[in-house]
Order: structure tokens, then sequence, then C-alpha cells
């Protein structure tokens, strides 16, 4: 009769099989998280952020009607609690592979999620002006009508706000508004900073997201007027991000904003 003789088992013999279903399973986690991800799409993302949006508003209506009543009035609280919720949704969108900021709403506008707003889009590229159609990228306007004024009195603000608000020019009334509003208006220095793409020197040039519409790499507008001379005013330069002020006689372009959310 034949003896049989059984060798000891090894360690790594013993635990082969755990490891491997151990590695399963952790195979099997990480594809759950990706699929999960991958499930997170714009529309749901921008969704979540008009949603926090509304919260906001709501949050700002009620810490303000405290203070109006004499009672303290969070609005600190409000704007921290939104901030938290679109720094989430955007790892999460970022985790996807996801873009979730910016939405063209197909009527010449682009409205911005994480700010709350909505933005002229550019168009008429060919390098040639056309200022009966305001939405040309290649028109230049001014601030003031003459070198060192500081009134606001320039064809952005008799021209090209007019043709987009339906306001009169020269005697002649327009009819209707630019996508259904008629509260446009130049942004601020700071509003128009947060459509650059990058912080200033920009990667890229022009220095904006392509949702935009064409921009040229140039100077555009803002409404602020620079504090040491009311003469000048504030543009940025979205060939790489920078800030400058100019007087405010000069013809640069423009492009028109208003609260969206």
């Amino acid at each position: 009769m034949r003896r049989i003789v059984r060798k000891p088992t090894t360690l790594a013999a013993r635990f082969l099989p755990r490891l491997v279903v151990a590695a399963l399973v952790v195979a099997a986690l990480l594809l759950g998280v990706r699929t999960a991800h991958a499930a997170f799409t714009t529309p749901p993302c921008l969704a979540a952020k008009l949603k926090a949006a509304g919260t906001l508003r709501a949050c700002r209506a009620v810490q303000g009607a405290k203070q109006i009543l004499g009672k303290v009035g969070d609005l600190a609280k409000c704007e921290a609690t939104f901030q938290e919720k679109l720094a989430k949704l955007d790892a999460k969108a970022a985790k996807a592979g996801v873009d979730c900021r910016y939405r063209d709403y197909g009527d010449g506008t682009v409205t911005d999620f994480d700010t709350g707003l909505q933005w002229e889009k550019k168009d008429g590229v060919g390098g040639l002006a056309d200022l009966a159609n305001p939405h040309d990228v290649d028109n230049l306007y001014t601030w003031t009508a003459v070198v060192g004024e500081a009134t606001p009195n320039g064809t952005a603000f008799t021209d090209f706000l007019p043709k987009l608000n339906g306001a009169s020019i020269n005697g002649i009334t327009l009819t209707g508004c630019f996508a259904g509003h008629c509260d446009w208006r130049l942004p601020t220095i700071v509003e128009l900073k947060t459509i650059l793409k990058d912080p200033f020197p920009c990667g890229t040039s022009p220095c904006i997201d392509p949702v935009f519409g064409p921009t040229v790499a140039s100077y555009y507008w803002s409404a602020t007027t620079w504090p040491t001379s009311p003469g000048d005013a504030w543009n940025v330069f979205f060939d790489d991000g920078d800030v400058f002020h100019f007087a405010k006689g000069i013809g640069y372009r423009v492009r028109a904003v208003r609260a969206g959310l």
C-alpha cells in the first residue's frame, strides 16, 4: 500500500485565495465608484446649483427680514452655506469629468451658475465692426464721449446698451429687449474678472471659456471707475487675464451682463 505524504501548506498558498477575493472586492468597489460618478452629468449638477441659488435667496430674505426687525441676521452664513454646496458639487463633477458651471441657453446668452450672472454671447467674427449688430465681437465702444470726462455718455451707454434694452436712440424707439430682458448693463470689474478662464497670467488666449462665443484677446470695458482718476475706468485684458485702467474716451470692446438666477 502506497503512503501519500501531504506537504505542509505554505503561508502564501494559504492566504492567496483570500487575497484574490479581497482584490476582486476592491475592484468591484472602485468600479462602482466610477460608475456612480459617470452617472453624474452636467444637467443634474447645474440643476443642483440652481436649487442652491434658490436656497441662498431664501436665506438672504429671512436674515434680511431679521435685520429689519432689529434682530441678529447672519447673511454671511447664507453665503458660506452656498459656497460649501458649490464646492461639493464641483468636486463631484470633477470626479465624473463633467462641466458644471455654464449653460448656453441658445438665445444668445450664457448663465454662470456659480455667480448667478447672465452674460451676452458674442458673434460676428470677421474682423470688421458692425454697429447695427450690438453682439458683433469686433465693435468698439467708448465709456465717455470725450477723453478725460467721467460721465457715462460714450457709445457703450448711448448705443450699445440701448440696443439691448429697447430704449430710444436718436428719437427712434427700439422695440423688444435682448433675450426678453431689459436690464442689461456693463459688468463691474469684479464681475468681469469672474469669467476669466484662469488667473493672470492665463494659460490660454483668449482667456475665457469658449461657451461665451467669439472673444477677441483684447481689452473689455467694465462699469467700474478708477478711484484715483474719475476719467479712467477698469477693463480686463482677455489675452492673458490682466487688469488695466484707461481713459474712458478710448474705444474698447464690451460684453453685457445682468442678474440671471
